[in-house]
């Protein structure tokens, strides 16, 4: 386990790169000071798991898993003793549909930028999933 000094993690901080993360997310462009030259991700989908070393890739692994600027409508950010949790909900256009995802990432931070992401999504959903999920349950909350 990997142990990291929590004492510069101000919330301040924490809601500054979550931001950052939100706008990478609807941009597909990493804002300045958002990932560490070194940041690992761990992306885990339904039936599937990648990874990327470094910022270019990171980045990359993104890019090509959603091509298209979206939107992000709803999130949740809880702070951790290493970083934070950012809970989201995406919406994107692509090959003439559009598209949901739900996804939690839990991200460790260091001198004022994420360090490693790991991202967990529940894959990725066209309108007729969405309509199928929409006729068969009824969600008590958004």
């Amino acid at each position: 386990m990997t142990t990291v000094d929590t004492s510069e993690l101000t919330r301040t901080t924490i809601e500054g790169l979550a931001a950052k993360l939100v706008r990478f997310l609807e941009t597909n462009e990493a804002p300045p000071g958002l990932f560490s030259d070194d940041v690992f991700t761990d992306f885990t989908m339904p039936l599937w798991r990648l990874q990327a070393a470094g910022r270019a890739d990171s980045v990359r692994l993104r890019q090509q898993g959603h091509p298209s600027e979206g939107r992000v409508p709803r999130t949740r950010l809880d702070a951790t003793e290493s970083g934070f949790l950012l809970e989201v909900e995406e919406e994107w256009e692509d090959r003439g549909q559009r598209w949901y995802c739900r996804e939690l990432m839990r991200c460790d931070v260091a001198d004022g930028t994420i360090t490693q992401i790991s991202v967990y999504c529940t894959g990725d959903w066209d309108e007729a999933t969405v309509a199928s999920h929409a006729e068969a349950v009824t969600l008590i909350r958004p």
